[in-house]
């Protein structure tokens, strides 16, 4: 049996491993989602610089545009001015293409009245006239209306398909009109600013980030920083044009052979969008989580050392003192005084072996009776048995019918938990589990002011508690002693001796409250031993008899009549903790565990390792124990769980539980070698 210290230590390590790897796990979740966080806002947040890039240039560009017009109209009325002045310049080429460099315009073309072209600095458009193309077209109305001066928009010409911006007027003499075209070199720059392909060339600081624009009608991709991907269906470098359109807070898609974390926003007419890599995205996430796991490690050790020394210290060593001391006290060393001070508790405990100890000495007719009954008591093996000593040496020496023990349980009731009958006397403990709270209510309030219970004749009780009268009466009490049992200053039960002698009563009344502490500490040891004894051999995930409580069973049952033993095996769940972790395995242990119990409640159910599980059926008939294996694989395919299955009876099981388990834990390997060939699943160890 292991010692407190190794079962705390083991605990303590336990509890801090689940805690860290808690910790751990929350951690990384917090890291991808942050970085996520920061990645949606680092778009949006380029987006909408974008989108002021783009007023600001279009504004520009707006302003730009206006300001040609202006000086293209202001170069033709400078020309217009010139060659009023300058008549001889309509007959030279030369003269023209110079009065060009004058007024800073790169040609200089003169109508006739009837909208031709006779001379200019380009004699290949010579010839030309308002009719020869939309271009040229836009002046037409100038030939009805010599008051007007016009301006167009740039606008490719119609020789050349070269961009240019034209304006024309009329010479004050009205007999030709005087045209200047200018290569609007700065509004050309500018409306290149407004280009994606610009844009994006701005915001890609980062080079693991990608920027597409796609337009919002076809889903064609319009620019990119990847301009061989400009041109192409955005399906072709692995978007979902749906998906990209109605996803608000970004979406994860593998874009150009690469898993990305993909945010579009519409703006105009198009939906932009940024492409990060998850490589480049969550880059700094595992040097985060490890530095975060180091510290973990070194905190969780740090406090486990620390508490395991703090229990050692102050619970585990001051157990070992308090028995040292009940030792000396159970040898007759009455003089000894437990004093321990760690805790309050344990002051108490020592409060309360001390008054009992005190007690015994001032009382020289109890002396003999106590010391024998402690020394009786703490030779038991546990405090159970210690406990039915007290009460049976209580009901011979105080020469009652009957010394029992009554706890309050969690409905509120009183339970029967311990009794010692004199002989010849009916035993009651099975005919008085949880008695009704109304019954005793009397007697706890009496507890509540630290009163004992005497009555020398229940009779008494007749008329004021008729029903604790009834059930008094049909035990045949004639009189009764109950003194209170407590713990932290409240009542949790009672315990007394039923007819004792009358002229006895104060003596016995005495001897109760002397023995009532260390009955408390006897119920406190019991429930920590309890307590124990259930980490001991419980399994902590499934709550059955863990490997150690089925060898002990195994060990303590008698051999005969005839034994089942059932062996399982989850199959896959290693691969179901490394695929969808430990939390998915464990539930998928205890699914198979209910179907275990659904098949074998009324048997001895154990969890002997990670995954296996083991049912032991005693006086179980052959065809029995198989129709339960039946039940078993049935509930198993109900709910979804497989477990390799081995089953083995005998009809005599002096011949040896070992042989029986392991005939079924072969069948059972068997069972899973035939599963793993039939559904071809790689076998995973």
């Amino acid at each position: 049996m292991q010692t407190l210290r190794e079962m705390i230590s083991r605990y303590i390590y336990r509890i801090a491993g689940i805690l860290v790897l808690a910790m751990l796990a929350m951690i990384l979740i917090f890291q991808l989602m942050n970085e996520q966080k920061r990645a949606y806002e680092d778009a949006n947040r380029t987006f909408s610089q974008m989108k002021q890039v783009l007023a600001e240039n279009e504004a520009e560009l707006i302003e730009i545009r206006e300001e040609y017009k202006q000086s293209c109209l202001h170069a033709a009325e400078a020309a217009a001015h010139i060659l009023e002045g300058d008549p001889a310049a309509l007959s030279s080429t030369d003269r023209l293409k110079e009065i060009a460099e004058e007024v800073e315009v790169d040609e200089i073309h003169l109508f006739d009245g009837n909208g031709k072209i006779f001379t200019g600095t380009e004699p290949k458009y010579y010839g030309y006239t308002v009719d020869s193309g939309e271009q040229i077209g836009f002046f037409a109305p100038m030939l009805g209306d010599k008051s007007l001066k016009l301006v167009q928009d740039i606008t490719e010409n119609t020789a050349e398909g070269k961009l240019m911006q034209y304006s024309a007027v009329w010479s004050r003499s009205g007999e030709f009109i005087v045209q200047v075209g200018m290569n609007p070199v700065n509004v050309i720059k500018v409306t290149e600013k407004n280009q994606l392909s610009y844009i994006f060339s701005l915001f890609r600081v980062n080079p693991a980030a990608s920027y597409y624009a796609i337009d919002g009608e076809s889903g064609m991709i319009v620019g990119s920083t990847s301009l061989e991907a400009v041109g192409h269906e955005c399906g072709d470098r692995g978007f979902d044009f749906e998906e990209l359109k109605a996803a608000q807070k970004g979406f994860y898609k593998k874009i150009d052979g690469q898993y990305s974390f993909c945010v579009f926003r519409k703006i105009d007419s198009n939906y932009i969008g940024r492409v990060i890599s998850v490589n480049y995205l969550y880059q700094s996430v595992p040097v985060t989580v490890l530095s975060v796991l180091i510290c973990l490690l070194l905190v969780a050790f740090i406090l486990v050392t620390a508490v395991t020394r703090y229990m050692n210290k102050y619970v585990v060593n001051k157990i070992r003192d308090v028995i040292q001391k009940l030792e000396l006290i159970a040898e007759g060393s009455l003089e000894e005084r437990v004093d321990v001070q760690s805790s309050l508790e344990f002051q108490e405990l020592g409060s309360y072996i001390n008054r009992m100890v005190q007690s015994l000495l001032n009382t020289d007719n109890l002396e003999q009776q106590v010391n024998e009954t402690l020394r009786v008591a703490l030779q038991a093996a546990n405090p159970e048995k210690s406990l039915e000593i007290v009460l049976e040496c209580l009901g011979k020496s105080l020469e009652g019918e009957r010394s029992y023990i009554f706890e309050k349980n969690s409905q509120g009731g009183d339970d029967n938990t311990y009794e010692w009958v004199a002989e010849g006397v009916q035993p009651e403990q099975d005919n008085l589990q949880n008695v009704p709270p109304e019954v005793c209510r009397g007697w706890y309030h009496m507890f509540c002011e630290n009163k004992c219970v005497v009555l020398e004749n229940i009779e008494e009780l007749s008329e004021k508690e008729p029903l604790q009268y009834e059930i008094l009466k049909r035990q045949n009490i004639v009189s009764i002693v109950v003194v209170p049992l407590y713990d932290d200053g409240r009542a949790i039960g009672f315990y007394g001796v039923d007819n004792p002698p009358v002229k006895t009563m104060n003596y016995t009344l005495n001897m109760l409250r002397i023995m009532g502490y260390f009955i408390e500490s006897l119920l406190k040891v019991r429930n920590l031993v309890r307590n124990l004894e259930q980490m001991s051999y419980s399994d902590h995930l499934t709550q059955i008899g863990n490997r150690r409580a089925m060898w002990e069973y195994v060990d303590g049952m008698e051999q005969d009549g005839s034994i089942g033993i059932v062996y399982c095996d989850i199959t896959g769940l290693k691969r179901v903790n490394d695929e969808k972790g430990h939390e998915a395995g464990d539930r998928l242990i205890l699914s198979a565990c209910e179907c275990l119990k659904r098949a074998f409640a009324d048997y001895k159910l154990f969890r002997i390792g990670g995954d296996e599980l083991l049912a032991v059926c005693r006086g179980i008939g052959e065809p029995e124990l198989w129709k339960r294996v039946e039940s078993l694989k049935e509930t198993m395919r109900e709910n979804a769980v497989v477990m390799a299955v081995g089953a083995a009876w005998s009809e005599d099981g002096a011949q040896g539980v070992n042989r029986i388990m392991a005939e079924a834990e072969a069948l059972m390997y068997a069972d899973k070698a035939a599963y793993y060939e039939a559904s071809g699943i790689e076998r995973r160890r």
